[in-house]
């Protein structure tokens, strides 16, 4: 009522002030809020209850369609990077598009773009001196000439070849291989459930299944023209402590690149010949830091992704990337998050990075993961951390970094998606004190549509409703964990009908981003969907600054 009774004295000239017999301040909010759409809702006080309002009354009828000519572009228009447009007039008149912003041009009457007209993309940075030199590159620019592309998340995939033998694997490595030959060879899930009961055969076969269930998937998608353009890595890459080395071994960087446990339990899981020659975009996990320990070989998975033609791409603790589609773009933010397992070093050494009981010492032995010769055992010599004392101090100054760069990022950020991947759940707060980031606040701000994370061993998806112990509105926070590197916190079926272990499988367009849980189909091997999710742009906060005599008003929407 406000809105309509603003424009129509507008129209009449009427004065901000003569508007209401109100004070100065109010009518002028009133009427700036009006001006630009915003809604307002007017509320009293008094001794007598409020009488209950009386029913909403329906959308206004359609007023007369504008003449034939030029018009401002209405906003599905705009989304798609028209900046003229044309009314064919009449009450069967079409909104046309007739240019665009820069990159796109008109192509059939819709703003487009071919990856061959851009620019070619910046080098690759090279091997970096230390693991976090690259910490907050923007990588080079992908780009894809699709409508709609499709991209897989998952995350706490890279399982257990052995306890010993140097955790490699070997025939009998799975417990189920005799059962399963195909397990030959091939890893298993931590075991996770802390004396409560496995599920016999799934819980021991828990990334071979969600493997297979990805490679069909992606054979599908590429049969019908469709497939998938990368994968989204929410971290804990390799079970139980990350990749098998010291922080501090004093090898050169690229020893990695023949890494058993890349080979077996990333490359050969995740065969080119099925999956495609996508690239992994990843981050990392409190278990690629050792899982109780900073110690462990984290920094080496930084170096992974410099060697020759792989797909791996992890070049820092945080990074960003944009990606360039037909017909719209998208901000990736890769964040490390791990400070949320961080705490003074003689507390919890179950869960604690920075325990004293276990850098070195309980499943960070130095004998198994020796240092350079000569060094401290504690200490990460290149990067930090130098030892337990200062392990939190060091988590927090590479947080209170990323934090500031993500959210100068994010909030600048004008591509028309804004995609979050971090390993810990929305409903974790990531920070100590004033660098604490809350969710639901930088997402509204910033306008953030979707945050893709793990960390918790299941498959779910939240959207504009409280649930997973957090509320984003309209912004869509999805949890994959259920890679299968570790055991699932449900219980699972061994028909695949559950939301223990899986994946997601999501499709990108200018208006939506599709999201399809796989589930790892049970001993059967079925395709099971479990849930599909349609996530609409979230538009960014804005501030409408209204000034009067007294002080400024600010409408915030």
């Amino acid at each position: 009522l406000v809105q309509r009774l603003g424009r129509v004295e507008a129209s009449r000239g009427t004065r901000p002030e003569d508007l209401m017999g109100a004070s100065s301040k109010l009518a002028r909010a009133i009427w700036a809020g009006a001006a630009a759409g915003v809604p307002l809702l007017l509320c009293g006080c008094g001794e007598k209850p409020s009488p209950s309002p009386s029913p909403s009354p329906g959308p206004a009828p359609p007023g007369p369609p504008p003449p034939k000519g030029p018009v401002e572009c209405p906003a599905g228009l705009k989304r798609g990077h028209c900046t003229k447009c044309y009314f064919t007039g009449g009450d069967r008149g079409v909104y046309q598009c007739q240019e665009c912003s820069a990159p796109y041009s008109l192509e059939d009457e819709v703003c487009a773009v071919k990856c061959s007209s851009l620019p070619k993309p910046a080098e690759k940075p090279g091997m970096p001196a230390t693991a976090i030199a690259h910490n907050g590159v923007t990588w080079p620019d992908a780009c894809f000439d699709d409508e709609e592309a499709h991209f897989f998340a998952v995350g706490d995939w890279g399982g257990v070849c052995s306890w010993e033998n140097g955790n490699k694997c070997t025939d009998s490595s799975n417990p189920k291989a005799g059962q399963f030959p195909d397990l030959k060879g091939k890893p298993f899930p931590m075991d996770n459930r802390h004396g409560a009961p496995l599920q016999d055969p799934v819980d021991f076969m828990a990334q071979a299944l969600v493997a297979d269930r990805m490679r069909e998937k992606a054979r599908n998608l590429t049969a019908q023209g469709k497939a998938p353009k990368f994968v989204v890595n929410v971290g804990d890459n390799f079970y139980p402590g990350g990749v098998d080395a010291h922080c501090d071994n004093g090898a050169p960087h690229d020893t990695v690149f023949a890494s058993s446990q890349f080979a077996q339990v990333f490359e050969a899981m995740y065969p080119v010949q099925d999956l495609g020659n996508i690239e992994w975009w990843s981050v990392l996990g409190n278990h690629d830091y050792g899982g109780v320990c900073y110690v462990k070989g984290w920094d080496q998975q930084i170096y992974y992704t410099y060697k020759p033609d792989g797909r791996w791409v992890l070049p820092a603790q945080y990074w960003r990337r944009k990606v360039q589609f037909k017909r719209f773009s998208a901000d990736f933010f890769f964040l490390d998050t791990n400070i949320l397992d961080t705490e003074n070093p003689n507390v919890d050494p179950q869960h604690n990075l920075c325990s004293t009981m276990s850098n070195p010492g309980k499943f960070c032995e130095k004998d198994k993961f020796p240092p350079a010769n000569g060094s401290d055992p504690s200490s990460c010599t290149e990067t930090g951390p130098f030892g337990p004392e200062d392990c939190v101090h060091w988590f927090q100054k590479i947080w209170a970094e990323e934090r500031k760069w993500f959210v100068d990022a994010v909030k600048s950020s004008e591509a028309d998606w804004q995609i979050v991947v971090t390993h810990h759940p929305a409903s974790f707060s990531p920070g100590h004190g004033e660098t604490v980031l809350f969710w639901p606040e930088i997402a509204r701000e910033a306008g953030i549509d979707l945050i893709i994370s793990g960390h918790k061993h299941e498959q779910k998806v939240y959207y504009k409703h409280f649930g997973g112990g957090a509320n984003l509105g309209d912004t869509a926070w999805v949890v994959t964990g259920g890679g299968g590197g570790v055991t699932a916190e449900i219980f699972p079926t061994t028909s695949g009908y559950d939301d223990a272990y899986g994946f997601m499988d999501m499709s990108i367009s200018l208006d939506h981003i599709n999201i399809t849980a796989i589930s790892h189909g049970g001993v059967h091997g079925k395709y099971i969907e479990r849930s599909r999710t349609s996530v609409s742009p979230r538009l960014r906060r804005r501030a409408v600054e209204i000034e009067t005599q007294e002080s400024d008003v600010e409408i915030n929407i």
